[in-house]
């Protein structure tokens, strides 16, 4: 018989809201982790991920996938209220995964993220063959903001929380989620999405903030005080008729070693037409 249900939920069905509050506080320990440009602290919250939880018996649930379109940065000290629902559920090389979608608005009803991720149920996922790169890629341009297709760059190099430091984030996340995810194996992978997202919005600046659009496979785990480098290249870069250029950056997340932990593409239109 088709693995098509868990815990009751199919796809199409809602698995439940989420409310929390980005306050200053919230938005400090966010870039204290990430990075300085990092604006989207609710990614902490991880919201398709605890929605799940709270519906959910207790199984692990391993991200090995997330979509983030970043609609405008959450204002700090207003509610943010979060719907989400089921998009599948299923089977795959004797593995049970589920996919599920989120949409988050602030108090008035401003549109903030819309997100989706899928997990793998109840054990690790059997990360996928990795490779090493023998040679560096030198950086053509100091910022793929400027350059063309073909162009690429070194991004930059995060240390993961660990120690301290780590214990004051996942609190802080346990507050946003209303559950307690020091119990979550989640590899630490809303840290990967909330760097890769303050590398973006370095690079293209309220662009990326309003509009941007960021996929990310997740390869292997990333434990605690990991070292990760991160590059790009554009694949894309392409004008319209009204002068709005759209970019597609690849980017690759390594580890100290080599390899590969993580890959992602990101989309930005400059200028947004969000902010028009």
């Amino acid at each position: 018989m088709p693995f098509d249900s868990w815990h009751g939920l199919r796809a199409g069905d809602q698995i439940g809201n989420l409310e929390y509050v980005v306050d200053e506080g919230a938005l400090a320990q966010y870039r204290r982790v990430v990075g300085a440009d990092g604006c989207f602290p609710n990614l902490m919250a991880e919201d398709c991920r605890s929605m799940l939880v709270q519906r959910g018996a207790g199984e692990p649930l391993t991200t090995v996938w997330q979509r983030l379109e970043f609609m405008r940065p959450p204002i700090t000290g207003r509610r943010v209220q979060v719907g989400g629902w089921v998009r599948d559920v299923g089977e795959k090389c004797g593995q049970a995964w589920i996919r599920a979608a989120a949409f988050a608005v602030d108090e008035i009803g401003t549109e903030i993220m819309r997100s989706e991720a899928a997990f793998v149920i109840g054990r690790e996922a059997a990360p996928l063959e990795q490779s090493v790169e023998t040679t560096e890629v030198a950086p053509v341009t100091a910022s793929l903001a400027r350059g063309r297709a073909g162009d690429s760059a070194h991004l930059g190099e995060l240390r993961l929380p660990d120690g301290e430091q780590l214990n004051d984030f996942r609190r802080m996340a346990s507050a946003m989620a209303g559950i307690d995810t020091t119990l979550d194996s989640n590899r630490l992978t809303s840290v990967t999405a909330g760097w890769l997202e303050s590398l973006m919005s370095t690079n293209f600046g309220e662009d990326f903030r309003w509009g941007g659009r960021l996929s990310i496979a997740h390869h292997a785990a990333v434990p605690p005080g990991m070292e990760l480098r991160c590059d790009g290249v554009t694949l894309g870069h392409d004008t319209d008729v009204n002068g709005v250029e759209t970019r597609r950056i690849a980017i690759a997340v390594r580890d100290a070693a080599g390899y590969r932990v993580a890959t992602a593409e990101a989309v930005v239109k400059s200028p947004s037409p969000l902010r028009a």
